[in-house]
């Protein structure tokens, strides 16, 4: 393995390559010492030790004996007080979760995620709410073409943890994002939607996919960012340790009038805004207020939408970004070759004065 002198920070470290049922590589996060990183390949939880580069753990089982059809889904990852948090969906049966591992307990290697001890899931009402809404549609298939889901909610994806933007008490929550189908003909689904809750608040229970409960916190707050329409919204959301903004990294949307880029930075700066939400679609919505944050003058500027946002992805981004301090990022670089799915994190450095990255070398 190859170090970064200033850092000491691997430059490359690798998650596995993993066959089905594993799916492409999600998430990736770090603990609070740089020890372990820990990745999802949509159906497990994989530890790898960062300095020896070793895969030293996993949780598997989560699609195994499922009674949702396609199984589960976990996500974009986040780390706190020992724990990591995952993003967990099973849209077949519109349920939508937050999966809390305790890292302790990964010890070896497809551990199963029944294990006492070792993931709890929060349940999250307000994603539910959102997914099950039929609106005028009549309808809330599982598809781009659908014309349900309030603000075109697809389920979760993105989490982090941070103070809120414009909060300057020291205070930490927990951040989730929504996915949002991709419809060019709708004009309610522009925003990226940012639900808030407090971890001095959180309530979970072990989780049987199997035998699904419904238990979760109370929502805190929910947020709206306007970037135009995406295709499955926010992939990855990442609090800057640096400035303090917030990253969404997303798979780029396809509608007119926008343009489509694939990174958006709220700025961590300012509070969001009560304002009127550019929904469209009145009999639907009528006149809805939302609190709307600031998109950071990041990249370049959309004049006719408005919106700001860097052109170009560092890496394969959508499936893995973290924010390291200092400019430096753990970035995802990850495919498939021969039905195995691969990922690595590379060590890359930010230049703010283009929103750039180049890898450490």
């Amino acid at each position: 393995m190859k170090f970064d002198a200033k850092t000491g920070l691997a430059l490359e470290l690798y998650g596995g390559s993993w066959p089905e049922p594993a799916g492409h590589l999600q998430g990736a996060v770090a603990d609070d010492e740089n020890k372990y990183l820990y990745m999802s390949f949509t159906d497990r939880l994989v530890k790898v030790d960062m300095h020896t580069g070793e895969i030293v753990g996993s949780v598997t089982g989560l699609l195994a004996g499922s009674i949702y059809g396609g199984g589960a889904h976990l996500g974009d990852l986040a780390f706190r007080d020992g724990k990591v948090y995952g993003s967990l969906e099973y849209k077949a049966t519109e349920k939508f979760y937050i999966a809390v591992f305790d890292v302790s307990k990964i010890t070896g290697m497809d551990i199963d995620y029944k294990t006492p001890g070792v993931l709890t899931t929060m349940y999250m009402e307000e994603v539910v709410k959102d997914y099950q809404d039929e609106l005028d549609a009549g309808e809330h298939i599982n598809g781009h073409v659908t014309l349900g889901h309030k603000h075109g909610c697809s389920g979760i994806d993105g989490i982090t943890f941070g103070p809120l933007p414009g909060d300057n008490s020291g205070k930490i929550y927990m951040t989730v994002a929504y996915g949002v189908y991709r419809h060019e003909e709708r004009t309610d689904n522009d925003y990226q939607v940012i639900l808030a809750f407090d971890p001095d608040q959180f309530e979970g229970a072990y989780f049987d996919q199997n035998n699904p409960h419904e238990i979760g916190p109370k929502l805190y707050k929910k947020m709206f960012a306007f970037t135009g329409n995406t295709s499955y919204g926010v992939q990855n959301l990442e609090y800057d340790r640096v400035t303090g903004d917030y990253w969404m990294i997303v798979y780029e949307g396809r509608k007119e009038g926008f343009d489509n880029r694939p990174v958006y930075v709220l700025d961590g700066k300012k509070a969001p805004v009560e304002m009127e939400l550019r929904l469209g679609r009145e009999q639907v919505y009528g006149t809805v207020r939302g609190e709307v944050l600031s998109l950071k003058e990041a990249g370049t500027l959309h004049e006719a939408s408005g919106v700001w946002g860097i052109p170009q992805m560092p890496l394969t981004a959508d499936k893995g970004f973290i924010s390291l301090g200092n400019d430096y990022f753990y970035v995802a670089d990850a495919g498939k070759k021969d039905d195995m799915q691969y990922g690595y994190m590379r060590l890359m450095k930010l230049d703010r004065t283009d929103y750039t990255f180049h890898c450490v070398e």
